[in-house]
């Protein structure tokens, strides 16, 4: 019994860990969302329209920047939005051959998929 005891608490050791880790985790995060929110709203200004990509010389990070419309989200289809689009699809009167079916399910989701939004991403210079 006590070697499964003295494995018990040091499971409740390493998850304790765990939580204090993913709870300081998810306050950085929420850091970045605001940071995010207020380099969007500068490069939202007409004279950074063109930016595509920023360096911080620093450090040599890249900042790759995407901008609403430009860019998609990638997706993925649950059962029932899967069946939804099937049943659109048979209901169209369009061929009924598994190409045209999935051209159709490929082109109704990249209109739902276009970004509305900005969209960061930082490569470092050895990545």
């Amino acid at each position: 019994m006590e070697p499964l005891k003295r494995n018990l608490r040091e499971y409740r050791e390493v998850d304790n860990e765990i939580r204090d880790l993913n709870k300081t985790l998810n306050e950085k995060r929420e850091i970045r969302k605001r940071v995010e929110v207020d380099i969007t709203t500068i490069l939202a200004q007409p004279a950074f329209q063109e930016y595509k990509k920023l360096q911080l010389e620093d450090d040599g990070s890249v900042f790759r920047i995407q901008r609403p419309n430009d860019w998609q989200k990638p997706w993925t289809l649950s059962q029932k939005e899967l069946k939804n689009l099937l049943e659109e699809y048979f209901r169209s009167g369009a061929p009924k051959n598994a190409e045209e079916c999935h051209k159709y399910i490929c082109e109704r989701r990249k209109e739902d998929l276009v970004s509305k939004e900005f969209n960061f991403s930082r490569v470092l210079p050895n990545e």
